[in-house]
């Protein structure tokens, strides 16, 4: 890696930090399936007191071959790019779920 992009610490910037806020951002997250309780369900109801009313604009799961996992994507309007590491934050610690992206 050459001087020119490289990251110091003086410039901590990332891939966040090039996004224009507000914007509709895709999350996915990758869930133990669970019998009787959609994924989808799940992730609504953890988001959902993060977010503006209408914040949430789409929400669809697809489940594996297997039965064992649910793939969830939300489509929802971030406001700033804390609101964006909160909505993160909050997904990456719940047990049922196993990967973001």
């Amino acid at each position: 890696m050459n001087d020119k992009t490289s990251i110091t610490p003086e410039d901590p910037k990332d891939g966040f930090d090039l996004i224009e806020y507000p914007l509709d951002y895709n999350f996915k997250a990758m869930c133990k399936a669970e019998e009787g309780a959609p994924a989808a369900d799940y992730i609504k109801g953890l988001i959902t007191p993060l977010l503006d009313d209408g914040a949430l604009k789409k929400l669809s799961s697809n489940t594996s071959r297997t039965g064992k996992f649910e793939s969830v994507t939300a489509v929802i309007n971030i406001k700033s790019r804390e609101e964006l590491e909160a909505v993160y934050g909050l997904i990456a610690k719940s047990p049922r779920v196993v990967m973001t992206l």
